[in-house]
């Protein structure tokens, strides 16, 4: 049963994650999905899961929008062109990749440090085996 129970709190911190991340995400101050992050990582109990439910929330939260962009304003285009300037002609796709990789770092290092928080609050549980 309490496994069932802390599948449950990851699946729920992956939510969580991506929809504070959403929200944070409307304010011009794309870092901020840290705290995203680190609400993320509240819900985990080890640092493994805590980092990997921010991580997932966040890239899935940026690759929703940035998947929007590209289907509705043409945003793919842009980062073609921000590519052509630094690399060279057609690599849009690495630009796109580049932002996420950012965003998922970003949720990482959130979630490592809100399941830090956790385990320094609750203490580490040395019979979960996970």
């Amino acid at each position: 049963m309490e496994m069932i129970l802390n599948e449950k709190y990851f699946l729920l911190s992956i939510l969580v994650g991506a929809v504070l991340a959403g929200i944070l995400s409307l304010i011009p101050l794309w870092h901020l999905v840290l705290i995203a992050g680190i609400v993320a990582g509240l819900f985990n109990r080890t640092m493994k899961k805590g980092t990997l439910s921010g991580a997932v929330g966040i890239c899935v939260c940026w690759l929703i929008i940035m998947i929007y962009g590209m289907v509705t304003i043409n945003a793919y285009t842009l980062m073609d062109q921000f590519g052509g300037l630094l690399i060279g002609s057609g690599f849009g796709w690495l630009i796109f990749i580049i932002i996420l990789l950012v965003g998922t770092l970003f949720g990482a290092l959130g979630g490592a440090m809100g399941s830090a928080v956790i385990i320094l609050i609750k203490g580490y549980e040395i019979s979960e085996s996970s």
